[in-house]
């Protein structure tokens, strides 16, 4: 997707609020995870990455070059994994549930998109690891991906009247019934559907590498068996 400095004005309000909504999710999560923290699983790490929930998703925003709609699908599909699975959200998965939100939003309503080998690297994880992680989110919210119209703009709404109370800047409102058009299924670990420079292009690798400072979760060899 071609930025312009407004998209990437509202794409920066609208990661935002939408990184303070997830902080104070995790936040009121914490409480319960001292005492239980749930069911371990992929998306869980040893120990918190040093980067915070906030800078995260400003990283993704910077580098993955999805369309802003893709951040708003991302929050619907993780309520899904939180209500279907009982999920509870922590510093210790958050970030790898966002990443994977993420990947297949832009799979499934961009036009064009980077594969996985270029999000596990703007991620900050393995390849093989956001591979696993994109099926492990595909099977727990039973691969629902189409989003209504209607629960589209519940959830941009929701988003414009935190960034309101919190004196944030409101992202735009969006026409969900222009956005959706119909999009197809994604293909899980695609090739690279998107256009890039020519001297930021890694053919042997298969993503643009050039611009992209390099960022490892620290456990990133050390994960919680799950089976």
């Amino acid at each position: 997707m071609e930025s312009t400095p407004a998209l990437d004005s509202e794409g920066k309000a609208i990661v935002r609020v939408l990184s303070v909504v997830l902080e104070r999710l995790v936040s009121a999560n914490s409480h319960l995870a001292q005492s239980d923290q749930g069911q371990v699983t992929k998306f869980h790490a040893l120990r918190a990455p040093a980067i915070g929930v906030g800078q995260y998703l400003e990283r993704i925003q910077k580098y993955a070059s999805c369309s802003n709609e893709c951040f708003i699908l991302a929050l619907i599909y993780i309520d899904r994994l939180i209500q279907r699975n009982n999920f509870l959200l922590t510093e210790l998965n958050v970030h790898r549930v966002v990443i994977t939100a993420i990947l297949l939003a832009a799979k499934f309503f961009d036009d064009a998109y980077y594969n996985n080998a270029y999000y596990a690297k703007v991620g900050g994880v393995l390849v093989s690891e956001m591979n696993s992680l994109e099926v492990e989110f595909l099977f727990r919210i039973n691969f629902s991906l189409r989003v209504m119209p209607d629960v589209f703009e519940k959830y941009n709404a929701e988003l414009i009247s935190h960034a309101n109370a919190l004196g944030l800047q409101s992202p735009p409102p969006c026409n969900a019934n222009v956005l959706f058009h119909e999009p197809t299924e994604p293909e899980i670990g695609a090739t690279p559907q998107l256009h890039v420079p020519t001297n930021n292009f890694d053919s042997s690798s298969g993503y643009a590498c050039g611009n992209i400072q390099l960022l490892n979760f620290q456990d990133q060899q050390e994960r919680n068996p799950v089976a």
